[in-house]
This record gives structure tokens, sequence and C-alpha cells, in this order.
């Protein structure tokens, strides 16, 4: 019993002091932990709130879109009638009395529904061709959250397309092929071959538009004090409701 008190206190193993020694680097931790608290600070969840940036599609009804499609169909009609009318018989310049109807396409696609970033206190609204729309929580008189009515009647909608393009297709495009495959084309024939071929392209469009905002059950109506009404498309309104 003396030879290992001796050898103990020899290697200098003490219980207590070795719980000392614990006790010590414990203290020491903490208080290294304490004084550098500013180093390791972590985000508190309103910040994290305010830092998230959603992401759903909004339809726009914007009166500066609604004219400058307005004077897109004038514009298109106008020409259309005065190529037809006043281009030399036999002349190429008939063709673009029906490429110009492309128009009508391409400016409904443009204005589909787009993405819009909501962060906190502040909508983002990116549209192509035209600068984007920011939105401040200030500016918002009246947001209500309703049942989206194109979700529950997508599916007739689908059919009803599906039933008229394919009619169109089989009753116009086909036939209008068949025609220009019989014999040699004209030039107006052609011009309106591609007038109806541009309708086709517009219906395709327009489901294509369709298609974006019928998938979400719920739409979010906002409305701000400069008349700009919006409707956002999201598949948890609450999330945008609470980081607003």
């Amino acid at each position: 019993m003396a030879f290992a008190k001796y050898f103990r206190k020899l290697m200098g193993w003490c219980p207590m002091k070795d719980s000392r020694k614990k006790e010590r680097q414990e203290d020491f931790f903490s208080v290294f932990n304490s004084e550098n608290r500013n180093l390791q600070l972590m985000p508190s969840p309103a910040s994290l709130q305010e830092s998230r940036v959603l992401k759903a599609r909004v339809s726009l009804v914007d009166s500066r879109w609604v004219l400058w499609i307005l004077i897109i169909v004038f514009f298109t009609l106008i020409v259309s009638l005065l190529l037809w009318a006043y281009s030399p018989e036999g002349s190429f310049l008939i063709l673009f009395s029906g490429l110009i109807w492309f128009l009508l396409p391409l400016i409904f696609f443009l204005n589909h529904p787009n993405i819009v970033e909501v962060m906190s206190g502040k909508i983002m609204i990116k549209r192509p061709l035209s600068k984007s729309v920011m939105i401040e929580k200030e500016d918002v008189t009246q947001i209500s959250v309703k049942k989206n009515k194109d979700h529950s009647m997508r599916w007739f909608f689908r059919l009803l397309f599906i039933a008229f393009i394919s009619l169109y297709l089989a009753e116009t495009i086909m036939m209008d092929l068949e025609v220009l495959e019989r014999s040699a084309p004209e030039y107006p024939e052609l011009s309106t071959f591609l007038i109806q071929l541009s309708l086709a392209t517009l219906f395709l469009v327009q489901y294509y538009n369709g298609e974006l905002v019928t998938s979400y059950q719920r739409v979010i109506n906002i409305t701000t004090r400069s008349n700009l009404n919006l409707k956002l498309y999201i598949d948890e309104p609450e999330e945008i409701l609470r980081i607003l």
C-alpha cells in the first residue's frame, strides 16, 4: 500500500487534482466562448425570414401591356390589308401580309405569367423587353387569398383545346397543305396559309400561358396604390404573406 501511494505521488496522479484541472479547462473554454460570441453569431429566425426569397408566377394586369396589344393587333390588321391590296400581282411582298400575323402570338408569349421574386417588404417583377417592376410593401392596399377557379376547370379546358386545335388543324391547315401540294403555290395562297398557321400558333401560346398557372390551387390577389393588380400563383400562399 505504501509503495502504491508513493508511486501515485511520484507520477503526480491525484483524483482531486485531476478534477480541479478539468474544471479549470471547462472554465477556460466557457470564458473563451463567452468572449468570442461575436465570432459565432447564429442568424435568428427573423433574419432568416428577411433573407428568404420566394419565387412565384405572376399574372400582371397592366394597362400599358393592354395598350401595346391593341396597338399591335391594329397595326397587324392594317398592314396586312394594305400589303394584300396594293402589292403588285405576283410579287413576293404579299407574303409579308401573312408573316406579319405572327406578331400576335409573339406579343402574347412575351406577356406570359412571369417569375416574381418576393422578399421582405417588397415584390420584384421581371418582365421581358421591359423594365423590372418593384412594389414596396407600403404601396400594397389589399391582399386576399382565393381559390384558383382555373385549377378545377383545367381538364375541361385541356380537352376543349385538344378538340378545337385538332379540328382546326385537320379542317384548315391540312386542307391548305393539300392545295399547296397539288399545284405550284402562288404567293396569295402561301400568305393565306401563313395567316392560318399564325392563328394556330396563337392558340398554342394561349394554351401554354394557361398551363403555367392552372396547376396552382390558390391565387393571391394584390392591389396597389397605382391601380396595378397582381395575381401570384404559388403552392403555399402563407409563405408569401409571412414574408411580406
